[in-house]
This record gives C-alpha cells, structure tokens and sequence, in this order.
C-alpha cells in the first residue's frame, strides 16, 4: 500500500547493480602427485597437497598432510598439516598435530595442536605484512621493540 514505487521516466522498473567489493579468485588446489621447482603466487586460497621447492605467496594456503614445501611461505593464513622447512610469515598460523615445522614462524597470532612438530623459532610480531610495497619489491617490515634483540634475517636461503 505504502510502497515507493522504482520506476524510471519510461515507467520500466530499475534495479540497482552492485559492484563486487573485491576480486573473485577461485582457490588452487595442488594434488600430491605434483612437484614444483619454482616460486607460486596467488591473490587467492592454496590447499597444498604436493611438493614445493621454492616460495609460495597467496592469501591462505593449507598444507595438507602429504604437502611439503621448502622455501618461504608469505600468507594472510597458514594451516599446516604437513611438513614445511623454511620461513612463514603469515598473520595467523594454525599448527595441526600431523605437523612438522622446521625453521622460522613470524605471526601475530598463533595455535599448535598438541603433537605438533617444531623445530625453530617462533617470533611473533604486531604487523607481519604480506602485500608487496608500491615498488613491487617483497620486502617485509617487522616492528622490532628492542635493538637489543636478535633480528632475523630478511632473506633465507636454504642450501643442502
């Protein structure tokens, strides 16, 4: 009865088109039979399941129990079934018990299942970025509260 009537001047009905607020990204899933020599980067969610001698940047990347990566792993969120040797930088890093950690963890929050293997440092810090700065270069700033502390490195390479 009360109704307000959305109608144009031609007396066809109007509808509001909305614009996405931010980009749809489909999440990349990598089987246990793929192996990759190289770096993977995504804006979006990785379910890891395979090998990966390299680094992986991406949104939120889960290692599955059968995943192994060797290298730098740069995400938002990390969930860690598997076996990762190398740096993490991530926000939020979840440690399930199936895990084995070798290396550095940088968060701002963390959680370790009971069982969960670790062996390294794990050093949380108030703002772990993730995006790249304006010059494209992936170099991480980390509020460090005392000079007097240890600094990690900022690149690690891991040579066997």
């Amino acid at each position: 009865m009360f109704r307000k009537n959305n109608n144009n001047a031609n007396g066809m009905p109007t509808t509001a088109i909305s614009k996405p607020s931010r980009k749809e990204v489909s999440p990349s899933i990598i089987t246990r039979d793929v192996n990759v020599l190289g770096n993977i980067v995504s804006d979006g969610n990785i379910d890891f399941d395979g090998t990966l001698n390299g680094n992986i940047r991406c949104g939120t990347l889960t290692v599955r129990g059968n995943g192994f990566v060797k290298g730098e792993v740069v995400a938002n969120n990390v969930i860690i079934y598997g076996k990762i040797k190398g740096l993490i930088r991530a926000k939020h890093v979840q440690l399930c018990s199936t895990c084995n950690v070798e290396g550095i963890v940088m968060h701002e929050t963390i959680s370790i299942e009971d069982g969960a293997f670790i062996d390294g440092k794990c050093k949380r810090t108030d703002k772990v970025q993730t995006d790249e700065d304006e010059s494209g270069s992936t170099d991480y700033n980390f509020d460090e509260s005392s000079e007097d502390e240890p600094r990690v490195l900022e690149n690690i390479r891991l040579i066997r």
